[in-house]
């Protein structure tokens, strides 16, 4: 299915086109004919979801509900046998209502064991693979991938959904027979430490159904990722590591286990399964050296060492080229080729090619192309890779160049950034080592607003083009993280891509002693990434960090299910017990909201007085009188007149809103009169990327956790949208009515002329009015929060950092279109 704009035929709700129209085209084998629809109604739609029926009993095979809900805290919290034995004795002497029936340990056990066949269980195999022509065997433990697939497609919340598709789904659908489906796996693997201070590893596969929503599909429930394969991990001898032969064994190892895993789906993709579902690898998700494991490539040392194309190595830099793509047809004639040729003969060839003479499991899985299936990695390509190991460590190397005082200035302002939820905030950034990608990620978007005035074109010239780098990198990454693209969107950042590549080709060029080689593979995988996008969707579909985060509960069951010998097989029990937990728990969920009785009507949500449409007002402080309130904010000229400027804002804005005043009269507060005080805000609003409903939670507090903290917002005013600054949060009653109201100060005095470093470092700079000019509004009037930097060097100038959110950074455009 694809979505536009083209208008071909409109459904009878959609008689006339109006601008946002939405255009669904479906496959040609589904005979189904495209519709157009107004943006509302297509919205309508695609929330809405047909209500099935619960299972009444889905804690079964436990005996009572009381029961699975028991097993499944003790399970979360890894409880030894004599922990689950005191817990269950403990239970059985305070039990009441809902029947408790398990006796011990082994009765928790026992039910685990027989809600285990719920769903696929792992099973255990045994590889052989010749090393210096003795056979070396090796354990391979796995769920039979089909039958993995079969767990999801009978399963009956997850029959509704259906996602948009992108190109690459649309192919495979046309490949197949007009009546078979395509099933589309998306598979990850990823050796990782069990313990961060110990030896043992685990190399866990974990599989995703492209077919279910992004939602859905990288959640940790119903329908989202599951570990489906354990790759075993060879022993490094030291005498042997780094050999070629050494490489190339662990790599057939590799593609040898892989296949056990593969075995149930290779011929199902060719001739289909029963009600011709086709199985196929969609998309593989992996890091750098991962890719060169799937797609058999030789790596960085390799004359080709793209996983996906055939660019040489020295050639890496340069974005603006496009090189072959690798196919299964060519890599797979080049290495039959080698097989009717010398060993030397063959090794120049595939050298040539930077391809490895090891037969790729996945040419066996038809339409799954595996460099057509590998995919760009956001978060080891940019955030650990592009950023983590190669700009940011070049800006450090050139801070440090301007001594001491420049890093002190640099963690300095970098700790007085304004806090953002969902956002790291660090105290110091310069001598700390960051190894987490989601915290690399956060210093990226702050540095650029904490070092332009230190690295600034006078002084530091070739800092300065650093921070145009950074400002490209973090544009790109804002393209990249987009939810739903756009053939604008796409468009926007191709050309981000080739500024980008300019800007780095410019930079070795100020330093002529430089020692620092751009030529680097992840400095040129993203030349792919919006074929990608084109191809398989946006990032989320293939970004390894949701994947990333199932190594959590794999380390903790090492660490605390295990007595640390024969891992493996305790450690993939826990797992499947888990994973059966979550399938009861989510029917469960499914019983009581049919079973859901609203006890809160919209008319009692609406009386509360700190609601109010979009918005609601949190964190309720003390009642003031206006005497005292400003007997304590004497000394703020914020607040100066606050009791009569309050009154004339209310007398104007209550008949502009159709809203009578009391009496027919003009608006006069007493000082015993009373108002409360809130100290955070709750905004609803549209996202500006893919039109569902998102919030921000809004801070006006003196004293967040010892610190002040006090948002920046997006409101609407009369004639136009401007930012502004939270400053106090009340209700005021007049009558019978408590009307929630804010206190701001508002960023939209004269700027004048554009400085050189915002058109530059593409800022986007507003100015505060003075305190004495701080204004009333209705709450209602705030779109959105917005998350402003203060200008160290300019006194009351304030910089939108548009690059934290999707949202932001979209709307943004927008506006400076």
């Amino acid at each position: 299915m694809r979505i536009n704009s083209v208008t071909i035929r409109l459904k009878k709700s959609c008689s006339k086109p109006e601008l946002d129209d939405i255009k669904t085209e479906y496959h040609p084998h589904s005979k189904r004919p495209a519709v157009v629809q107004h943006f509302l109604e297509y919205r309508r739609e695609a929330e809405s979801e047909p209500i099935l029926p619960p299972d009444p009993k889905p804690w079964r095979p436990f005996r009572s509900r009381l029961d699975f809900e028991f097993a499944k805290v003790a399970l979360e919290a890894a409880l030894s046998a004599s922990q689950v034995d005191a817990m269950i004795k403990l239970f059985h002497r305070c039990s009441e209502g809902d029947r408790f029936t398990l006796k011990n340990n082994a009765d928790f056990c026992d039910c685990w064991e027989k809600a285990s066949h719920h769903l696929s269980p792992f099973e255990k195999h045994t590889i052989s693979v010749p090393y210096k022509k003795v056979d070396q065997t090796f354990e391979v433990h796995g769920r039979p991938l089909w039958d993995w697939a079969l767990d999801l497609i009978q399963e009956p919340s997850l029959a509704p959904h259906f996602p948009w598709t992108a190109n690459r789904f649309w192919e495979i659908q046309s490949a197949l027979p007009p009546n078979a489906k395509p099933f589309c796996f998306i598979l990850y693997a990823d050796k990782t430490k069990l313990l961060s201070f110990g030896t043992a590893k685990g190399y866990p596969v974990i599989a995703r159904c492209a077919n279910l929503p992004v939602q859905i599909r990288n959640s940790d429930g119903v329908g989202g990722g599951c570990v489906v394969g354990w790759l075993p991990v060879i022993h490094e001898d030291p005498a042997e590591s780094g050999k070629a032969g050494f490489i190339n064994f662990k790599r057939v190892v590799w593609h040898e286990s892989f296949y056990e895993l593969l075995k149930t789906i290779v011929e199902l993709s060719r001739i289909g399964f029963w009600c011709f579902l086709f199985p196929l690898i969609l998309i593989l998700s992996a890091d750098y050296e991962e890719q060169c494991i799937m797609s058999l490539i030789r790596g960085f040392g390799g004359k080709c060492p793209c996983p996906i194309c055939l660019v040489p190595a020295e050639q890496l830099s340069d974005l603006t080229t496009k090189y072959p793509l690798r196919t299964s047809v060519n890599m797979q004639y080049l290495y039959e080729k080698t097989e009717r040729m010398t060993r030397e003969a063959g090794e120049i060839l595939l050298k040539k090619y930077g391809l490895q003479q090891i037969s790729n499991v996945f040419w066996r899985v038809k339409n799954s192309n595996p460099y057509r299936a590998l995919s760009f990695d956001r978060l080891h390509a940019y955030h650990g890779g592009l950023w983590g190991d190669h700009l940011w460590p070049e800006i450090q190397k050139q801070i440090e160049s301007l001594r001491r005082a420049a890093m002190k200035k640099l963690d300095t302002q970098t700790s007085e950034l304004p806090r953002w939820r969902g956002l790291n905030h660090f105290n110091e950034i310069m001598k700390v080592s960051f190894s987490n990608g989601t915290k690399l990620e956060d210093i990226s978007k702050l540095v650029l607003f904490s070092a332009h005035n230190i690295l600034d074109l006078a002084s530091d010239q070739e800092g300065y083009l650093l921070l145009q780098c950074l400002r490209s990198y973090l544009e790109l990454d804002m393209y990249t993280a987009l939810e739903v693209h756009t053939e604008l969107t796409i468009k926007a950042g191709r050309e981000e891509m080739n500024r980008f590549s300019g800007l780095i080709e410019v930079y070795p060029k100020l330093l002529d002693d430089s020692e620092k080689n751009w030529c680097f593979p992840k400095m040129h995988t993203h030349q792919h990434l919006f074929d990608d996008i084109k191809a398989k969707g946006v990032t989320q579909n293939y970004n390894t960090k949701p994947n990333e985060k199932m190594h959590g509960p794999l380390k903790d069951s090492y660490d605390l299910r295990t007595n640390r010998k024969d891992v493996t097989a305790q450690i993939l029990r826990a797992d499947h017990w888990c994973y059966v937990s979550s399938f009861i728990h989510s029917r469960l969920n499914e019983l009581d909201k049919s079973l859901l009785i609203m006890e809160d009507s919209p008319d009692e949500i609406g009386s509360d007085p700190a609601f109010d449409g979009h918005v609601m007002l949190g964190a309720k402080q003390k009642t003031w009188t206006f005497e005292a309130l400003g007997d304590a904010q004497q000394q703020d000229t914020m607040f100066i007149r606050f009791r009569q400027r309050l009154a004339d804002f209310l007398s104007d804005f209550l008949p502009a809103n159709q809203t009578p005043l009391p009496d027919g009269k003009c608006i006069h507060f007493h000082k015993l009169d009373t108002i409360t005080e809130y100290w955070n805000l709750k905004v609803n609003y549209e996202s500006a990327v893919d039109w569902h409903q998102a919030n921000d939670l809004l801070h006006c507090d003196p004293s967040f956790h010892n610190h002040p903290w006090y948002d920046c917002i997006l409101l609407r005013t009369v004639d136009q949208e401007i930012f502004g600054q939270l400053i106090y949060l009340f209700t005021c009653r007049v009558g019978d009515v408590d009307y929630p109201l804010a206190l701001i100060q508002p960023l939209d005095a004269p700027i004048g002329n554009r400085l050189r470093k915002d058109k530059d470092l593409r800022f986007t700079r507003v100015r505060a009015k003075p305190r004495s000019q701080s204004e009333f509004i209705s709450v209602r009037s705030i779109i959105q929060g917005a998350l402003l930097a203060r200008d160290f060097d300019n006194y009351g100038d304030f910089l939108m950092m548009n690059v934290v959110d999707t949202d932001m950074f979209l709307r943004m455009k927008k506006l400076q279109q």
